[in-house]
């Protein structure tokens, strides 16, 4: 388990709070022994922790995404195993949620060197094709070992998941995961984004949507959103950033 001394310097280090340094550490260890289990190459780690952890994006993320490709039975049986084996060593404690998508589960620590306890949201959806999954160890500045391989989801499909997000909520998130991952040689891929809308249900969106959505999407909910999950000298030019995520996304780049 994380030291007080351990908490306090990393929060330093990392320029945040306590509090998203004991989260991260916690997605650290849930992972560690997801990925230890036999099986596991059947759960595409996504979503913005991913686009953190694995693409090394400068914002800090709460909640754990992943894709299921196993049967729901063979699931359950297996995420039994996982939570007994993360039990095994920290004190946590899981609690399912109700989802029509999947299964849900938080994921509660109340540690003595915080003041508060820490929640993370497990969302493992089901029935969804993955047509990209890359693997590679994860490597991290925290006191913690990943040995296994994580398999998550590839730079390109998570582009498409955040651009089907942007058309269908309102979250700054999304806008700067998009941002990140195209200035990081990510490319969109119009039947990735097509099968995605089509997945859901949006079949009747289109790119020009898109660029409106960004076009008039209002600084105070992009910081709103952003500010809790980045640095604090990144909060400081969350404005300037905010000009240059809609300079760089609306100049030409959704014409596909």
């Amino acid at each position: 388990m994380l030291s007080s001394n351990q908490l306090s310097e990393l929060a330093k280090k990392l320029h945040t709070s306590e509090s998203v340094v004991f989260r991260e550490y916690m997605q650290l260890v849930f992972l560690e022994n997801l990925y230890a289990t036999s099986g596991s190459d059947q759960i595409i780690f996504k979503g913005g922790t991913a686009v953190h952890l694995m693409y090394e994006a400068p914002r800090f993320s709460e909640d754990l995404d992943f894709t299921v490709l196993m049967e729901p039975d063979t699931f359950k049986a297996f995420i039994a195993k996982v939570f007994k084996s993360v039990l095994l060593s920290n004190e946590i404690t899981f609690k399912e949620r109700k989802t029509i998508t999947g299964r849900r589960y938080l994921l509660t620590a109340t540690p003595e060197i915080l003041k508060s306890s820490a929640f993370i949201n497990l969302d493992f959806s089901f029935r969804e094709k993955v047509t990209l999954i890359d693997k590679k160890p994860l490597v991290t500045q925290y006191p913690i070992t990943v040995t296994s391989p994580i398999y998550f989801m590839g730079k390109d499909e998570i582009i498409a998941e955040k651009i089907r997000a942007i058309l269908t909520r309102k979250k700054g998130r999304d806008l700067y995961d998009l941002w990140f991952l195209l200035l990081n040689n990510g490319k969109i891929n119009k039947d990735l984004v097509k099968l995605k809308l089509d997945y859901y249900g949006d079949k009747n969106v289109s790119f020009e949507d898109l660029r409106n959505k960004i076009q008039n999407f209002p600084y105070k909910l992009y910081s709103d959103d952003l500010r809790p999950f980045v640095t604090y000298k990144a909060r400081e030019v969350l404005e300037r950033d905010f000009a240059n995520m809609k300079e760089y996304l609306l100049d030409g780049r959704l014409l596909v």
